[in-house]
C-alpha cells in the first residue's frame, strides 16, 4: 500500500475530488431539457450542460492516478 502513496498517485486523486463534487453539483443534480439547458425560475438563471467538463477533468485525473499507481507497482516489483 505504502507504493501506491506516492505524489504521482495521490496529488491527481485530491485534484479530482473537487472536479468530481463540481461534476455532482453542477451536472448530475439538475434536469436539462432538449435543448441542453436548465432554467432555475426562482433564481432567474439557465444553466447549460457545458458543466459535463468538470467531468471530463475528474476523469482526466483519476486515469493519470490511475497510471501512476500502474507504473509505481511495476516498478517497485
Amino acid at each position: 500500500m505504502k507504493k501506491l502513496m506516492t505524489r504521482g498517485v495521490v496529488l491527481p486523486l485530491v485534484a479530482a475530488l473537487p472536479c468530481l463534487w463540481f461534476w455532482y453539483v453542477f451536472h448530475l443534480t439538475l434536469e436539462f431539457d432538449e435543448q441542453g439547458r436548465h432554467v432555475d425560475a426562482a433564481a432567474g438563471t439557465v444553466h447549460t450542460d457545458a458543466s459535463f467538463v468538470w467531468g471530463a477533468a475528474a476523469s482526466g485525473l483519476l486515469l493519470l492516478a490511475l497510471i501512476n499507481a500502474l507504473r509505481a507497482l511495476r516498478r517497485h516489483d
